[in-house]
């Protein structure tokens, strides 16, 4: 998509494909203040072109995207832009439907600005940071000017971070050991800046998650989210798998079940572990017309991820029993694939995953 926001720039009149090109992206995390600047320009092209319908769909991306904000600060640059355009359409716009989602957008936005306005105004504690720092270097009020001046700088600092949850002890000491070296050694800073960073933890609330009740193997434990431009699937949502166990995935018509499923075996989902530490496997009945003529066994012979794991045909004849694949069955495992109903390709790629020895089976509607 980078190369088409960059076309944008360069050539305004492909703005509306590829605004309609921008609404089938699917984000699979949070939207942070790089994909904002990256987006932005897009966005505003989108919004000042003539056609009404390209209007709109700048507008419900705008809305939809700003709902995957999760830390107002870092939509704060942007608001000053967007807004004005926005509003200027909200009351311009002849047609009404089209109309009546810009000024969402517009509300949406707005509420955003105010959050924006109120975690600018109370960034972090400084006041706390100001004294726990005065504690750590046992500095007291009137010792010197100069140094009140860096702990206050220092406060601001910390609390900078403590807001985008950069918590570790390295990054403190990377951020902040320097404004201290006119006044202490390295070793004085870093001991005394861990002591103001084991203060600060305490102050932000954590919640703990339930202990299991078995201590079976962890295989995922993240948080992420996954959107299309014009549609929030899911927003910071929290999964946790555990081998040997069992999960249902539940929803409606378009509520995203296969594209996350899709997500997490392409290794698009923030968090979740890479297929090299843990292999996934999505099994879906994705017969190409092309491969339609191959018996059962030569289709699952020829895929790649198969050839790669060095699977015999005999150890694919005898996967493909396991499912019903038999000579004297209704699904022999020399026919042709083309002769299949679905349910027997569904078996035929469930026998396929099998084969691939997965961590974590992913089955569509199985």
């Amino acid at each position: 998509m980078t190369e088409k926001i960059l076309t944008a720039i360069t050539k305004p009149k492909e703005v509306p494909e590829i605004m309609h090109e921008m609404a089938g992206v699917t984000f699979v995390q949070s939207v942070e203040s790089a994909a904002l600047a990256m987006v932005v320009p897009l966005l505003l092209r989108g919004l000042r072109e003539k056609s009404i319908a390209t209007k709109r769909q700048s507008a419900v991306i705008i809305n939809n995207m700003s709902k995957l904000v999760d830390n107002p600060v870092e939509a704060a640059p942007f608001l000053p832009l967007l807004l004005p355009a926005l509003e200027t359409n909200a009351t311009s716009i002849s047609d009404p439907e089209a109309r009546g989602v810009t000024e969402k957008a517009v509300e949406q936005l707005l509420r955003l600005k105010g959050l924006a306005d109120k975690a600018v105004s109370i960034v972090g504690d400084v006041s706390k940071l100001n004294a726990e720092f005065k504690k750590a270097f046992g500095i007291e009020g009137g010792d010197d000017a100069g140094l009140e001046m860096i702990v206050a700088h220092a406060s601001t600092i910390a609390t900078c971070m403590m807001d985008l949850k950069y918590m570790e002890d390295v990054q403190w000491k990377k951020n902040l050991s320097s404004t201290f070296s006119s006044y202490y050694d390295d070793s004085a800073s870093e001991t005394n800046i861990e002591k103001v960073r084991v203060e600060a933890e305490k102050m932000i609330e954590v919640v703990e998650e339930d202990d299991e009740e078995d201590d079976a193997e962890e295989l995922c434990n993240c948080q992420f989210t996954l959107a299309y431009g014009t549609k929030i699937l899911l927003h910071n949502t929290k999964m946790k798998l555990l081998r040997g166990k069992k999960y249902g995935l539940l929803g409606g018509n378009d509520s995203g079940k296969t594209t996350l499923m899709r997500s997490i075996a392409n290794n698009q989902v923030e968090g979740f572990p890479d297929s090299s530490d843990v292999r996934t496997v999505f099994v879906e009945a994705d017969i190409q017309g092309e491969q339609s003529h191959l018996s059962c066994i030569e289709y699952i012979v020829i895929d790649p991820k198969i050839q790669a794991l060095g699977c015999t045909k005999e150890q694919v004849r005898d996967m493909l029993a396991t499912v019903g694949f038999v000579p004297d069955g209704k699904a022999k495992p020399d026919h042709a694939v083309s002769t299949l109903s679905g349910g027997w390709r569904m078996k035929l790629a469930l026998a396929r995953a099998m084969l691939q020895k997965a961590d974590i089976l992913l089955m569509d509607e199985p």
